[in-house]
């Protein structure tokens, strides 16, 4: 009978009203869900944008370094010795300054904001958008500025991108910016700049008192030879650098992966984010069983002719099974495209990079329905054990 009649199907869709309003419950926890994991991918994904965007193959940091955001260095002596190493294409340093880097607009308050240097005619970055836009900063207090910074540090964005220069006070230094780039904040920085290795030294001269600022590195760059792999490349920069070094020497993909797990496992954003994930699931099953339990009851007679008629719990459990998985398709397709628009909300006026990517989508479609499914089995209980007689 099964195979012959969507019964399951039948039983959902009699009532389109009340369809409606289960499908508008499961879309409301899914939705909860993508957003709670949209939330905590952010915080990856937002944290690691800049090494990401960085071309290279191994990265040499401070053993006190114990993420992006701390300020932590080690001596430039480090990039030479690495730079010896046959198998290094290049060796570049990588500054950054992010808690005495205060960026004032119009007199208005000053904002802390991340500032990145290097040497520009290496071309760090991978991206098109920034590397064209290199050129124009060579002078003297010029920089780029992100055009997705939050907007508290109110710059005419859109009209720098548009080669109409502002000037700023960085630092208690005069600041022109000549360009934007697109990075995107992350829950450490609002904001980010970019200038030469030399303006670099000359807003920041206290990173280092009595010497050279540039002389003490926050990120070591190294680019491989053609065939050389990049584990290849770090164990030799390893061995170069000898066991006692105060550097870490890892791969890009070892940075990245460290990154996340730090702010995933040592940090109470990353854990509030995963609560809130079994959250949404526990909201969904409540309502999800509710849906469903509230149908059982409503055809209680029904389902007593069935078991009267000989038709096992088995039928009954892939009855409720099937319900529940239509259910969670119906919910599911509204909670991605609403989920969807809120990312493109939540990107534009925060710049978090909140994507949305096939396996993530999988990931919660797996929530849903097994939500779904565990909800329609707890419903089942009560029909399972009850008399045929007693339900008439």
């Amino acid at each position: 009978m099964q195979s012959q009649i969507p019964l399951a199907w039948k039983n959902l869709t009699h009532s389109w009203r009340r369809l409606m309003v289960a499908v508008g419950g499961i879309s409301f926890a899914v939705v909860l869900m993508f957003m709670q994991t949209g939330f905590r991918n952010a915080l990856f994904d937002s944290t690691v944008k800049m090494v990401r965007d960085i071309d290279t193959d191994v990265i040499m940091f401070s053993k006190a370094r114990f993420s992006l955001s701390a300020q932590h260095r080690f001596p430039i002596e480090r990039i030479h010795e690495a730079a010896s190493c046959p198998s290094a294409e290049s060796v570049d340093p990588l500054y950054l300054e992010n808690t005495i880097s205060l960026l004032r607009a119009d007199g208005r308050q000053g904002r802390p904001i991340r500032v990145i240097g290097f040497d520009l005619n290496c071309h760090l970055f991978a991206a098109d958008d920034i590397t064209a836009k290199l050129d124009l900063v060579h002078g003297p207090n010029t920089a780029l500025i992100d055009s997705r910074s939050k907007p508290n540090y109110h710059f005419p964005l859109s009209e720098i991108a548009a080669g109409q220069p502002a000037t700023g006070e960085l630092a208690g230094q005069q600041v022109y910016f000549l360009g934007t780039f697109p990075m995107g904040t992350d829950f450490a920085n609002e904001g980010n700049v970019i200038m030469s290795a030399e303006n670099f030294a000359s807003y920041f001269p206290s990173r280092r008192i009595g010497a050279d600022p540039l002389s003490i590195v926050d990120l070591g760059l190294a680019t491989a030879r053609d065939g050389v792999t990049a584990e290849q490349l770090r164990d030799e920069i390893l061995a170069t650098l000898g066991p006692t070094t105060d550097v870490y020497v890892v791969t890009r993909n070892e940075f990245v992966n460290d990154e996340i797990r730090f702010w995933g496992k040592s940090t109470p954003i990353g854990i509030i984010f995963g609560i809130g994930t079994a959250m949404g699931f526990v909201v969904g099953v409540i309502i999800c069983y509710q849906i469903i339990f509230t149908d059982i009851a409503d055809h209680m007679p029904e389902f007593a002719t069935l078991k009267a008629m000989g038709y096992s719990d088995r039928y009954f459990t892939q009855f409720v099974i099937t319900e529940a998985f239509y259910l969670s398709i119906f919910g599911f397709v509204p909670g991605l495209l609403i989920a969807i628009l809120l990312f493109a909300v939540v990107t534009s006026q925060t710049g978090l990079l909140m994507v949305m990517t096939l396996p993530r989508a999988t990931i919660v479609f797996v929530l849903t329905l097994t939500m779904c499914v565990l909800s329609g089995i707890a419903a089942m209980r009560k029909l399972q054990s009850a008399d045929p007689a007693s339900l008439f």
